[in-house]
């Protein structure tokens, strides 16, 4: 199971490219972005990302509770298959930065924390990957959930709901102006308890009105793009409406998905495969959409066929890229670390084994 979850990771990825297109064709073309009214859906591929998220790691880890080494296990699972693609993609914005600062983003809140960036931890402004910031939420949320596998299985709702409490008093009592914060506070890990409701309910089978709810998930994410959209603003500002405004749908959109393949109903096999480049897409798409926009600049290329090459072209080379990345980098790359951490912890155990006979 779990063959649309990979199709709904492609399409909050896809969600994502178009909000930086949007930026690209702001950056570099006179005139309304074509991607207007579109690049206020984009951002909220972020939210689905976590509903996914939480619900993934339900899935995956049903037997690892309260088991001898699972949280370990999980945290060098969760770090070796973030981190070194993330790093080498970190790496490259890095060397365009202490190029050409501007060519990484105009407007930057504050100068990135390099060492900040490439641990996604928490910074004043955003990191040199702009969607690096993502990850520090998710960093955050593996953290708990590490610490709820050193329990038994029914303690998952306790270790969440003590979690969602901190949340709320570091966010009321904390100051704003910390980004560490920022993060730990926010409303939006709301969205990932959301997804282990939804992770525990497809453990136990339980699928009530999965076409209903699809379909009314599908439409209040609609509704409140519209809203957000008239009211002017590009995105619902973080506070603790947006996870009930956006989350909410979002959660119903996933619970639905997966209670429709529960009936044998799948998404199509190339959204799937999409799916299983989501990461490498989510990463490359900023680079590969900035190169291509400084690269129409430098030859004064503006106009229509700009501005189509732009949004087409756009997602075009983002996903040939992700592709690419995906099967002759991350793929190759996270087999080899696996191996690498199963085999050093092969040797341990025997080491562990010997000297306690």
């Amino acid at each position: 199971m779990l063959g649309n979850i990979q199709a709904l990771r492609a399409l909050a990825a896809l969600m994502v490219v178009v909000v930086h297109i949007y930026a690209v064709e702001s950056m570099y073309l006179p005139g309304r972005p074509w991607t207007t009214p579109f690049h206020v859906l984009g951002t909220y591929g972020v939210d689905l990302f976590f509903v996914i998220s939480g619900t993934v790691m339900v899935a995956s880890t049903a037997g690892w509770f309260a088991q001898a080494g699972a949280a370990r296990r999980f945290m060098i699972h969760r770090l070796t298959r973030i981190y070194p693609p993330y790093w080498i993609v970190t790496g490259l914005v890095l060397v365009v930065f202490l190029i050409a600062p501007s060519a990484t983003g105009m407007h930057r809140s504050a100068r990135p924390d390099i060492l900040a960036s490439f641990l996604a931890l928490p910074q004043a402004g955003e990191p040199l990957l702009v969607v690096g910031w993502t990850l520090s939420y998710e960093l955050l949320f593996y953290l708990v959930f590490a610490f709820a596998l050193r329990f038994e299985r029914r303690r998952l709702a306790v270790v969440t709901t003590l979690w969602l409490v901190a949340v709320a008093l570091i966010g009321t009592f904390g100051p704003p102006a910390n980004p560490w914060v920022r993060v730990a506070g926010s409303p939006l890990n709301l969205e990932f308890a959301l997804g282990i409701a939804i992770g525990t309910a497809v453990e136990r089978r339980v699928f009530a009105a999965p076409r209903t709810l699809f379909a009314i998930g599908l439409a209040c994410v609609v509704a409140v793009c519209v809203a957000t959209a008239y009211s002017g603003r590009e995105f619902l500002e973080i506070a603790w409406w947006r996870p009930l405004a956006v989350g909410l749908p979002m959660a119903a959109v996933v619970y639905g998905a997966l209670g429709l393949e529960s009936t044998g109903l799948m998404a199509p096999g190339w959204l799937r495969a999409q799916g299983d480049a989501s990461y490498a897409l989510y990463l490359w798409h900023v680079p590969a959409l900035g190169a291509l926009g400084l690269g129409f600049h430098l030859v004064h290329m503006h106009g229509t066929g700009a501005r189509f090459a732009i949004v087409a072209g756009g997602y075009a080379l983002a996903i040939a890229v992700s592709f690419v990345a995906y099967r002759y980098l991350e793929r190759p790359l996270l087999r080899l670390l696996r191996r690498w951490f199963d085999s050093a912890s092969a040797i341990a155990g025997r080491k562990a084994i010997a000297h306690t006979s």
